[in-house]
Order: structure tokens, then C-alpha cells, then sequence
């Protein structure tokens, strides 16, 4: 049965849905505080990324895990969620479709968002109270991926968002996060808050690792019954170089459509 409840913010123009869990008591269209759940449905991310070399129904099926998996940790993290699906993004790169949603997100009454996509496996580790309770402060924050080149979760206020400053960061490229964080420096007078360092699953060879890692967990589990291997990790071949790749992949929240199920 399908979990999500969509309702109008303040806003009655906004065209997106509210994403709560019904074990949660949160979400509430009072909050001041949402998650933009900014990340491309699976049959998208299936073929930007090429997770199984060139199967890409396999591809399509590992993206379905990651996403469900992120849409459930967001969903359960008692706070409103605002999913933008394609159709809804606007903008001609990744920045700008950014920028757009978190400026929709503002626009629809709420001061402080937390941005994530559907790429970290550990998600559902985020101590979102905590989170807002920092933001709540004052304080930006940032979840750095391993390697310190990119964010898996970027919270911000109203009060430190300048759209065009914001779109136009190197979101693409492995500088990201020490321009991200330069950037929320200067718009908050405060270092952000850094959360633990977690991995994010972009190619192959961290899906590989990934499984390697994790013997345990939903997320695991549903992987090796995707790729047909309870041992699978030699069975994720490399990245097919004749596909073609839609866009570089993203070292940000990715992008994504909201609440539109299959």
C-alpha cells in the first residue's frame, strides 16, 4: 500500500506533494522544516548510470532498490518531503534544477529545507532531528561523501539561499563540496555543521564495494536478489563505454521525480 499523502503547503499555486509516513506523526503542513527529495526516477538513473554494465533492465532494477530505499528513509524521517519528479524540474543543468526546487521549496512557506537524493545507501542513518535542531540555530549543514568531493545531504535556511549563486556551483565536478561549503560560510557567517562521512553508489565499482561492505541490511538483501548472487560482487560488471550517458553523474542530491509511482 502506498504510504505518501499529498496536500497543498501554504502555498495554493505549488505543484508539488507532501511525502510522510503514516507511522509518523510529523509532517504536518505546519512544519517549518522539509526534505526535498530531489532524484530521478529508476528508469532514468538506470541508464545514466549503468550500474550493471550494459543490462540495463538489471541497471533499471538496482536504481529501483536505491530509490525505494531512499524514498522509505525520507518517508520515515518524520519531517514533510517534497519529491519533484522530471516533469516537475525546471532549468537546463543540474544547478539550475536544483536551485529551482529548493527556491519552490522556500516558496512554499517553509524556512529551512535538507536536500538529498536517492544515491547514499545510509541514508536512513541521518539523525534528522538533529539536523533541524542545527538549522533551526542558525546553522547550515552538510553530509560529505567519502572523499570529501561531494554531498549526500545539504540543509539550508531561507535566509542563506541566493538562487543564482547557489545554481551556479561546480555541482557537477569533483570540487563541489569545499565550493558548497565556501558558499554557505559566506551566506551564514558560520561554518556548516558536517555530518558523518558516508558513502554514495555512482559506478560499478561502489556498488561492488558496497556489497562487499554490507552483508546485512534491506537494501543489501534486495540488491543480491536483483543481481541473482547472495556473493555478487563479481557478478556487477564495469561500466559499458559504447551506452550512452544522459549526464555526468552528479556529486550532489540527485535529480529525480517525486511521487509519481510506477
Amino acid at each position: 500500500m502506498d504510504e505518501t499523502r499529498c496536500f497543498r503547503r501554504r502555498s495554493p499555486s505549488s505543484p508539488h506533494c507532501i511525502l510522510t509516513s503514516r507511522r509518523t506523526a510529523i509532517g504536518t503542513p505546519d512544519a517549518d522544516t522539509a526534505i526535498l527529495f530531489f532524484s530521478r526516477r529508476p528508469e532514468r538513473e538506470g541508464l545514466n548510470k549503468q550500474l550493471v554494465g550494459q543490462d540495463y533492465a538489471q541497471s533499471r532494477r538496482v536504481a529501483a532498490a536505491f530509490y525505494d530505499h531512499a524514498r522509505r528513509a525520507v518517508a520515515d524521517s518524520g519531517l514533510p518531503a517534497i519529491e519533484v519528479n522530471g516533469a516537475q524540474q525546471r532549468g537546463r543543468n543540474f544547478g539550475a534544477r536544483l536551485a529551482n526546487a529548493v527556491a519552490d521549496a522556500f516558496a512554499a512557506g517553509y524556512e529551512h529545507v535538507i536536500a538529498v537524493g536517492n544515491d547514499c545507501p545510509a541514508l536512513h542513518e541521518v539523525d534528522w532531528a538533529a539536523v533541524t535542531e542545527q538549522l533551526e540555530a542558525g546553522r547550515p549543514v552538510l553530509g560529505p561523501t567519502s572523499g570529501h568531493d561531494g554531498a549526500y545531504l545539504i540543509g539550508l535556511s531561507r535566509d542563506q539561499f541566493e538562487h543564482a549563486a547557489f545554481a551556479a556551483l561546480p555541482w557537477t565536478t569533483d570540487g563541489l563540496f569545499p565550493a558548497l561549503h565556501r558558499h554557505l560560510v559566506a551566506a551564514s557567517g558560520a561554518a556548516p555543521v558536517r555530518l558523518a562521512v558516508r558513502d554514495d553508489v555512482n559506478e560499478p565499482a561502489e556498488l561492488r564495494a558496497l556489497l562487499r561492505r554490507n552483508r546485512a541490511g534491506a537494501l543489501a538483501a534486495r540488491l543480491r536478489r536483483v543481481l541473482g548472487s547472495t556473493h555478487c560482487t563479481s557478478h556487477v560488471p564495469a561500466r559499458s563505454t559504447t551506452r550512452p550517458v544522459l549526464e555526468r553523474r552528479s556529486r550532489a542530491p540527485p535529480y529525480s521525480s517525486l511521487l509519481s509511482r510506477r
